[in-house]
């Protein structure tokens, strides 16, 4: 075979040796290999990111799942239960009519709880800002609302409960009245007067409850003391009846409502030792319409107060600083009706203090001289070391004896 025709099928052109041919072979065969490589390196680059894009969606849709299965099979956490509070009962009869309410007041410190007659005479101001009697709210169903702005705290909860279930919570078909004085109303239109030691049947509750009087002074006492003697009657229960009893008329009570505040309170008034009490108000008869006007002072030391939402700019500490029991708490109950912060009473750093002292921040002297107003004694001074709303109540020995009287150990 001629040379030309050899080169030729050699693949390369004519006039080049074989070793040129063979160089421009290799050159040829690096630039495929590369461009080879560089397709091979593009896939598995786009592979390596689809595979963590893969490894970041399944680990993501696995903490969601074992998220919802906790919440499934083991239930969301309990929301945190406030510490006092207020609730709103309303007591209804047979046929559904509320006919009279009190509100238990549990203080967030103590955990003591204390029953609130809510009379029906008590004045209080609707959302346009005209006067309404509490009995005519209870009728229309606003009685928690015009409460609120009265109390000037929310009520946590408000329950309608049955009066039979109230009557069967005594747990006997008798009730014994306690009263300091005595109530005269009519009832099923005979007038009828109880006093210190009457007895009532539990039948007639609902027609005691909504009985009136000449006054509202009468129809208040005598529910005051079917209240107490209710309450009272339920606390000498043995444990287990007073239990169930307290179950039975929560679940009869609670609705669609938070049934846990509903039992607190039951509880907390069913100790023997819970007050009964009339809402803090005073009397008056204004062109022979008489009525019960609340006491503002009152209504912030008794009530407003021990709302968890409770919260002022200026907080006022009690020491005792005379080393007498019940001291400090004597002050402390006194300076309740200030819209301030009243921390617990505490010990001052010695018992020594003869004069009762009232330390200031920078911008609480004006609460300081409100302070010693309504103790009527001490002496007022700067404190540039206190926080500048807070003011520090030393109790000296100049506080009298009749105001210590207190089993408080502060």
């Amino acid at each position: 075979m001629p040379d030309g025709e050899k080169g030729r099928d050699d693949g390369g052109t004519p006039g080049q040796d074989a070793g040129e041919r063979r160089r421009e072979r290799g050159r040829r065969g690096y630039r495929v290999d590369r461009l080879r490589r560089r397709r091979q390196g593009r896939k598995q680059r786009a592979q390596t990111w689809v595979l963590v894009t893969l490894a970041v969606v399944v680990a993501f849709v696995a903490v969601i799942g074992a998220w919802y299965a906790a919440t499934r099979w083991i239930g969301e956490p309990a929301a945190e239960r406030p510490a006092g509070g207020l609730a709103l009962l309303q007591l209804t009869s047979a046929s559904g009519k509320a006919i009279a309410a009190a509100l238990v007041v549990t203080d967030p410190v103590s955990g003591a709880s204390a029953l609130y007659v809510v009379p029906r005479d008590l004045l209080l101001e609707s959302p346009n800002g005209a006067y309404v009697f509490a009995g005519d709210a209870l009728a229309t169903g606003t009685l928690e609302e015009d409460l609120v702005r009265v109390v000037g705290a929310p009520i946590d909860a408000s329950y309608t409960v049955p009066l039979a279930s109230l009557g069967e919570l005594a747990g006997g078909s008798r009730l014994s009245l306690t009263m300091a004085d005595a109530a005269t109303v009519l009832v099923d239109g005979s007038e009828r007067t109880l006093t210190d030691g009457s007895t009532v049947s539990v039948a007639e509750l609902p027609a005691l409850f909504e009985a009136a009087g000449p006054t509202g002074w009468d129809a208040a006492r005598l529910q005051e003391a079917l209240w107490g003697a209710v309450v009272e009657a339920a606390a000498l229960r043995p444990k287990a009846e007073l239990d169930a009893a307290l179950a039975a008329l929560t679940e009869a009570s609670a609705g669609g409502q938070d049934p846990w505040l509903l039992q607190r309170a039951l509880e907390g008034i069913t100790t023997g030792s819970a007050p009964v009490l009339a809402f803090p108000a005073d009397s008056r008869v204004a062109e022979g319409q008489f009525a019960f006007v609340p006491d503002s002072d009152r209504v912030l030391a008794e009530i407003r107060r021990r709302s968890p939402t409770y919260r002022s700019k200026y907080t006022v500490q009690v020491q005792n600083g005379s080393g007498r029991v019940g001291a400090g708490r004597a002050v402390a109950e006194q300076l309740a009706v200030l819209d301030v912060n009243l921390p617990p009473v505490v010990n001052a750093d010695d018992f020594d203090y003869r004069q009762t002292r009232i330390l200031a921040g920078r911008n609480a002297l004006q609460v300081a001289e409100e302070v010693r107003a309504i103790l009527g004694r001490g002496v007022v001074l700067d404190s540039p070391d206190l926080p500048a709303d807070s003011v520090v109540v030393i109790v000296g020995a100049d506080t009298r004896h009749d105001e210590t009287d207190s089993k408080d150990q502060q």
